[in-house]
């Protein structure tokens, strides 16, 4: 589900490769309004363009010159799918590593020329960049929620990876600016939050357009005029609103460090991912609020009422956004943070 427009391609990308590196702020507001539009969209939008722009950022030179002559259609950079976490095997070989393993949530995997795929090897955690074409696509994804991303498994079974496709998450990028020297949950934190608060707006927006002049069954008004609705609604909104805000400031407060060279805490990031499960968790109550208020018709699964009752749930399951982070955020203000 790759968009044709090319500064949403072009979103994350470093300036090196004609991308805007575009700061925190706008990241959110556009995954944000492609999320209102559709969860599923706004997800892939989001999570498919950090991949390419990791990528784009921290490939040795040679590795980077060959993924950028092979996007097509005028474009600087392929399309690009992955997961980081570290289920592969990299076994040493000459002039790089035979790569073994399975990788789950692959968002975008349909439509991607490249892929990444976190592994283990004899040096340390590594990341290879690897021709969809050499990797297996599994047909897992049967899900409840966001199921437009297709984010199917994938695995390679003793693939060679030259080094030149392989990069540390640990050492400074060879290529980008402010935002590619961002920690990594500092740098994926508009995805998650524009995606959560996207669906929720689209949420509100579609109860309140059901909502004008429904009478449910007993009911002595519609639905509408009723004191009780009107109040869940605004509610909703009031709540919706305040976590948006959060978001943005710890967002900006983010992009400010980075813009002035100074490091970014852990403590900040630790706010950072504490406002994005603040987010999910927010979308969910607004969803269900929505759900629950509009009647029988939001059973059927082409409802949109019922897509994002689906999608806020299933965004809540990623790994970036955990109570944890609450628990760290307290444990700060207490003065007890882990080492």
């Amino acid at each position: 589900m790759n968009s044709d427009s090319p500064s949403l391609l072009t979103l994350k990308l470093p300036k090196e490769l004609g991308g805007l590196e575009a700061d925190l702020r706008t990241q959110f507001l556009t995954t944000e309004a492609a999320s209102r539009k559709d969860g599923s969209a706004g997800w892939n939008e989001t999570f498919t363009t950090t991949s390419a722009a990791i990528a784009a950022a921290r490939l040795p030179e040679e590795g980077f010159a060959e993924v950028a002559a092979s996007a097509t259609g005028g474009a600087a950079w392929p399309p690009f799918a992955g997961t980081f976490p570290m289920s592969g095997r990299a076994v040493a070989a000459p002039d790089g590593v035979v790569l073994t393993g399975r990788w789950g949530f692959a968002s975008g995997i349909v439509d991607a020329a490249w892929v990444v795929a976190g592994c283990n090897s004899e040096l340390g955690p590594r990341w290879a960049v690897i021709p969809v074409e050499q990797v297996t696509v599994h047909d897992t994804w049967q899900v409840s929620g966001l199921e437009e991303t297709l984010s199917h498994d994938y695995s390679v079974d003793n693939v060679f990876v030259p080094h030149s496709r392989l990069f540390d998450l640990s050492q400074p990028p060879p290529r980008g600016g402010i935002l590619h020297r961002l920690p990594m949950y500092a740098l994926i934190s508009p995805d998650h939050c524009g995606v959560s608060l996207g669906i929720a707006r689209r949420a509100l927006d579609e109860l309140a357009i059901a909502a004008a002049g429904k009478n449910r069954l007993t009911s002595a008004a519609p639905l509408d005029e009723r004191p009780a609705f009107q109040r869940d609604l605004g509610q909703a909104d009031t709540k919706l609103r305040a976590a948006r805000a959060l978001v943005l400031e710890v967002l900006d407060e983010i992009w400010a460090a980075g813009a002035a060279g100074e490091p970014v805490e852990d403590e900040l990031v630790q706010r950072a991912r504490a406002a994005a499960t603040h987010a999910a968790d927010t979308a969910v109550e607004a969803a269900s609020m929505a759900y629950r208020r509009g009647g029988g018709t939001v059973l059927y699964q082409d409802h949109p009422l019922n897509q994002c009752f689906r999608d806020a749930h299933a965004a809540t399951q990623h790994v970036h956004v955990t109570d944890e982070m609450y628990e760290l955020v307290g444990a700060n203000l207490l003065g007890k943070a882990p080492d």
